[in-house]
Order: structure tokens, then C-alpha cells, then sequence
């Protein structure tokens, strides 16, 4: 078989046309990113603070974001008397073997 390492050889003007194809292709999609970012700015706000208190969201919290709602705590997330975040319960051992 053909070694995946293998290289064709290209002429310069064939590998500076590919490089500007990809250039045009990575161009069109950082500025439509850019666009997305700009325009949904809140929302991304909206999940860093989610991030920020929650340290981890889920499809829930998302959507809620996605759809303007403040995002609800995860499922069987608490809080201490002080605020702070109390961490979920451990993970028992793993399942018995039938």
C-alpha cells in the first residue's frame, strides 16, 4: 500500500492556487464566525457567568440560554449556607458483574 507520509509533488502556480482556496475558505468562515460571536454576544456572556457559577452546563442550560431564559441550576446542584457551590455526591464502585 501507499504510505500515508507520501507527498505529490505539486507546481509552485498548482500549490499557490490551493493556498488561496484555503485562504478564501478560512477567510469566509472567520468573519461568519465573527458575525455569529457578535451578534449573540449576550448569550455567550450568559454562558460564561452559567460556567463561571455553575463550572459545567448541560444541554438544559443551554437551551435556556439559546432561548433568552436564565439558565435553571443543574440537576442536584446545592449551595452552602455561605454561597458556595457543594459538590455533588461521590460515584459508588462499579456496577456487579451479571
Amino acid at each position: 500500500g501507499r504510505s500515508v507520509s507520501q507527498h505529490k509533488n505539486v507546481s509552485d502556480d498548482t500549490a499557490r492556487k490551493i493556498d488561496e482556496v484555503v485562504r478564501t475558505i478560512l477567510d469566509k468562515a472567520y468573519a461568519r464566525t465573527t458575525q455569529i460571536l457578535t451578534e449573540n454576544i449576550d448569550k455567550l456572556h450568559a454562558m460564561a457567568d452559567a460556567l463561571m457559577t455553575y463550572e459545567t452546563i448541560d444541554v438544559t442550560q443551554i437551551d435556556a440560554i439559546m432561548e433568552g431564559r436564565e439558565p435553571p441550576p443543574p440537576t442536584g446542584w446545592t449551595k452552602t449556607d455561605k454561597g458556595e457551590a457543594m459538590p455533588l455526591p461521590p460515584i459508588g464502585g462499579p456496577a456487579a458483574q451479571t
